[in-house]
């Protein structure tokens, strides 16, 4: 089985180079052209709005937040899926891609909310199939670090109502969060014979998917740490004005702090190295780097796999398949198995060999007795059928109500 692609993250900074790339207003260096008309975005815009940069302001004004959203406020989560992709090119050549797109909607909107998802495109012009989701992180409740502090006994913020309706990115992207989101995504892939990365390693000195996500998190705790004592240092500020007699206090107890927020800045910021140390030794960049090395080096590679799976398909060992790539005829007698009737057919002293489709062209065919054995399937499969026919009774017609004479 291979493995889930789910990738989580904040942008930094203006988000409208992410819509750029994703609604192809600029060709990437990595996409055909040829092929970005088979792109396709899942989710309707509501009246009015035309793109996803739209689109996300348009949640957040209908969201019924009340509280100022600041200006460098985390607005969007950018959410990638996908898959090994030699198991996404099998999903794509057994007919299911819809199928898996459907099942990732799904599983989008159960995850973050229907009406969070404003925006999910599947690009199909790239090396592998993949979905780009935009998640709005609105949420409900009182904040997660006000609600621990307030079970240790030390809450310090007003107390909001339950259902107060937020924007707030840290509470969705918390430890606990994003490893229940890789279970339960690689659950929901799990028909598609693709499953979760490891869990729980020993080896934190490797870049394992767990390791990752952990720093990630960790990140995450330590930025928001850093927000609320951007917040305290605020309240000190405003008590230096009004308690000019205490100065020298608020002074010291400022300067502590602002000497713990700049070490809590150097931890992020070597965090952030590190996860993008991990990232360049992550295992799956590395494999997609080497398989787009190969699709360049050798571009025939990929119609080379679509033919060695359709052997494996029909019946044929290994060693039958590397044989045939020589370009000999090879002899089988015994079952040949048509995927696409799902019924296997006797063969004796059957002649197999590849083709080429046309003189002109690079596409191969698996011939049998020198015909293309797709052919030789469906007139198979239709003598069965012709066979079974006569056998079958016809059910007389109804006698139509007529007046008498």
């Amino acid at each position: 089985m291979g493995f889930v692609v789910l990738h989580i993250q904040k942008p930094k900074g203006n988000d409208s180079g992410t819509t750029a790339h994703i609604e192809r207003t600029v060709s990437p260096a990595n996409a055909d052209p040829e092929r970005t008309y088979l792109n396709k975005e899942f989710i309707e815009f509501p009246d009015g709005v035309d793109n996803r940069t739209q689109a996300i302001q348009h949640r957040i004004e209908n969201a019924g937040i009340k509280r100022k959203i600041s200006h460098n406020q985390v607005r969007v989560l950018q959410v990638m899926l996908s898959g090994t992709p030699e198991d996404m090119w099998r999903v794509q050549a057994e007919g299911r891609l819809d199928e898996w797109c459907g099942d990732n909607i799904e599983w989008l909107q159960d995850t973050f909310g229907k009406e969070n998802v404003v925006s999910a495109v599947l690009h199909m012009d790239e090396k592998t199939p993949h979905i780009h989701a935009t998640v709005v992180p609105i949420v409900t409740g009182e904040r997660r670090k006000a609600e621990a502090e307030k079970n240790n006994g030390k809450k310090k913020y007003r107390k909001k109502p339950k259902d107060t309706v937020r924007l707030c990115a840290d509470d969705v992207m918390t430890r606990d969060n994003l490893e229940r989101f890789q279970d339960t995504y690689a659950e929901k892939m799990r028909k598609y014979g693709l499953e979760r990365g490891i869990k729980g390693s020993d080896a934190r000195h490797i870049s394992t998917p767990q390791y990752y996500r952990e720093l990630f998190a960790q990140n995450e705790n330590l930025k928001e740490s850093i927000g609320y004592l951007e917040e305290e240092k605020q309240e000190v500020y405003e008590k230096v004005r009004d308690m000019y007699d205490r100065k020298d206090e608020a002074r010291e107890k400022f300067l502590n702090m602002h000497e713990y927020t700049q070490q809590k800045e150097t931890e992020i910021s070597n965090l952030e190295t590190r996860i993008e140390q991990l990232k360049q030794d992550y295992e799956p960049y590395k494999a997609q780097d080497d398989i787009n090395l190969l699709l360049d080096v050798f571009p025939h590679l990929p119609e080379r796999l679509r033919i060695a799976q359709l052997c494996k398909a029909v019946g044929l060992t290994i060693d039958t398949i590397k044989q045939l790539f020589t370009g000999e005829a090879v002899t089988v007698t015994g079952k040949l198995h048509s995927p696409e009737h799902n019924h296997s057919f006797n063969v004796q002293d059957a002649k197999l060999q590849l083709l080429k489709e046309s003189k002109d062209s690079n596409r191969l065919k698996l011939s049998i007795n020198g015909q293309n054995i797709l052919d030789w399937f469906k007139q198979q499969f239709d003598k069965i059928q012709h066979a079974i026919k006569p056998h079958i009774k016809p059910i007389p017609p109804t006698p139509k109500k007529g007046r008498g004479i």
